[in-house]
């Protein structure tokens, strides 16, 4: 009588783990866009916060002095502005209303209007004192506050940030001005 003997396997085969490694990668790669979207949209969100806090320092300014702080050494209504990429107090007239100033997230550049440049900037304020620009560059390119979706408009003529000519302006602004 011949007996069968069955072969047991004792692991897994060189398919079995190419067909385990690909899934894994596969899922590793679908976290890391989902985090590094919750990293751009947290920086936005933040942006949003701190320019609001900008915002309520001029405000405080305003109430005690009946207009808007130039910027920097600049004279009103010219068409000046200073960065947040300048000093930690680019604004300095508000380090009595808020003390040391935001600065954005990636802070790389002066000025936000240009795709990729990511810095506060506050400036053109009106020759009365009563209108200002305070902008930011968002990375979402699907963020709702964004100029495209918005269309922010120049106080002292009324166009849109998003509509210059040769589409001039990054349309990711996001401007909290007056």
């Amino acid at each position: 009588m011949e007996k069968f003997t069955q072969n047991k396997r004792k692991g897994f085969t060189l398919i079995e783990l190419l067909i385990v490694i690909a899934i894994i990668g596969i899922l590793a790669s679908a976290i890391l866009v989902n985090v590094s979207s919750a990293r751009v949209k947290a920086r936005d969100a933040k942006r949003k916060t701190q320019l609001l806090s900008v915002r309520t320092g001029l405000e405080m300014y305003y109430a005690a002095h009946g207009k808007y702080p130039p910027a920097g050494g600049c004279a009103y209504g010219t068409n000046c502005y200073v960065h947040s990429t300048s000093a930690l107090n680019w604004i300095p007239a508000l380090s009595a209303e808020i003390g040391n100033l935001p600065a954005d997230p990636i802070n790389n550049t002066d000025g936000p209007w240009v795709a990729g440049h990511y810095a506060y900037s506050y400036g053109n304020v009106s020759v009365d004192g009563q209108n200002y620009d305070l902008t930011a560059q968002l990375e979402s390119p699907s963020d709702p506050d964004r100029c495209e979706v918005r269309h922010y408009t120049f106080y002292f003529d009324d166009q849109p940030w998003c509509d210059a000519p040769n589409d001039m302006y990054s349309k990711q602004i996001y401007e909290v001005s007056r």
